[in-house]
């Protein structure tokens, strides 16, 4: 795929202040900071665009800027809710459904589950409540939870 049509200098970029504005522009001498020029060096390194999932990785999880990083982003006081910070039935259902695949898998002695970005890690404390009635399948759970925020990680 040829992404040389798409890419725009960023040296343009901060000459028009990303708007595509003429030196005439209130927006023409503004200039790049914090994230945004981050972002701006990354291309400019690279030579050209980056993609989404480049973007968002920065945009998400950059140690200094990063949305993740600094702040609990869940619940009332926090940006969203996530579902099983409603309800616990979704965690209890994932428990069923992986209760059920390790049966049919031939009950491994050893079966990991792993959640990634698993914030408070409600839905996997749903998951094992909803199983902790059946004793060969709890005994082979070896959980393990990444995240990327240092917040979530000490929790």
């Amino acid at each position: 795929i040829d992404r040389a049509g798409l890419f725009r200098s960023i040296e343009q970029a901060q000459r028009d202040g990303g708007h595509g504005a003429s030196s005439s522009s209130p927006h023409a001498h503004r200039h790049l900071e914090g994230l945004e020029a981050h972002l701006a060096s990354i291309i400019r390194f690279r030579g050209g665009p980056i993609t989404l999932a480049e973007f968002m990785q920065e945009c998400l999880t950059h140690p200094e800027f990063g949305y993740y990083m600094h702040r609990d982003v869940f619940g009332e006081r926090g940006d969203f809710v996530t579902s099983p910070e409603v309800s616990q039935a979704f965690g209890e259902l994932m428990g069923a459904w992986a209760a059920w695949t390790w049966e049919s898998m031939g009950k491994p002695s050893t079966v990991r589950i792993v959640e990634l970005g698993p914030g408070r890690g409600t839905l996997m404390a749903d998951l094992l409540r909803g199983t902790k009635n059946l004793r060969e399948f709890t005994d082979a759970v070896a959980v393990h939870m990444v995240d990327v925020s240092p917040a979530n990680r000490k929790a």
